[in-house]
């Protein structure tokens, strides 16, 4: 069984959980749980769903160049209580952000690899996306699958890594879009959220 956690902290219309969700599609037997409901159970009840695993799949948003503070919170309850105690774990990252380049995931994606590293765990790479409220924005239209082709590529090679547990170089990728274009979108949203 591979375990997703979605890390985002949003309750509706979460990107990290449609990629996890289309992560999900491409693999067997997986169960995604929210970090709020982890720390609703509690870290005891959380173990135990990881003792099960056969990988653990860590999906977060990009937040002020980094993990949400709640998952980091795990992260580092983890490492207290249970260092080396999942060491042949391999551990996977699926990460998004609203702004165009997927390059400013890196240290996201490095906070993780060094946490694995003091955990004992085996860290397997991550997806990195650019451009995610976009690509979300864009699903299940006929366009869906042009400009966001890059990003299935990502999830297939990223599930074909899980389901072997393997390794693989972290992964960044983006919309089709151009970059203009992508920002001129992103504008007039915000324009009408001001005016409410």
């Amino acid at each position: 069984m591979i375990l997703m956690v979605n890390c985002s902290l949003k309750v509706k219309d979460s990107n990290t959980q449609y990629f996890l969700e289309r992560l999900k599609n491409s693999l067997d037997t997986c169960e995604i749980i929210s970090l709020r409901d982890v720390f609703k159970t509690g870290l005891d009840e959380f173990v135990k769903k990881l003792e099960m695993a056969d990988a653990l799949v860590i999906g977060a948003p990009l937040y002020v160049d980094g993990l949400p503070a709640q998952a980091v919170k795990l992260l580092e309850m983890l490492l207290e209580e249970y260092k080396g105690k999942f060491s042949n774990l391999p551990v996977y990252v699926v990460s998004n952000l609203g702004f165009y380049e997927a390059s400013q995931i890196k240290p996201l994606l490095d906070i993780v690899r060094n946490w694995c590293a003091r955990m004992g765990c085996v860290y397997g790479g991550g997806l990195a996306v650019g451009a995610g409220p976009m690509i979300s924005t864009l699903r299940n239209t006929v366009i869906d699958k042009m400009l966001n082709k890059d990003v299935e590529k990502g999830i297939r090679k990223l599930a074909k890594t899980i389901a072997k547990r393997e390794s693989m170089e972290n992964y960044y990728t983006k919309t089709m879009i151009p970059r203009a274009v992508y920002l001129k979108a992103a504008h007039m949203k915000f324009n009408q959220s001001l005016k409410g």
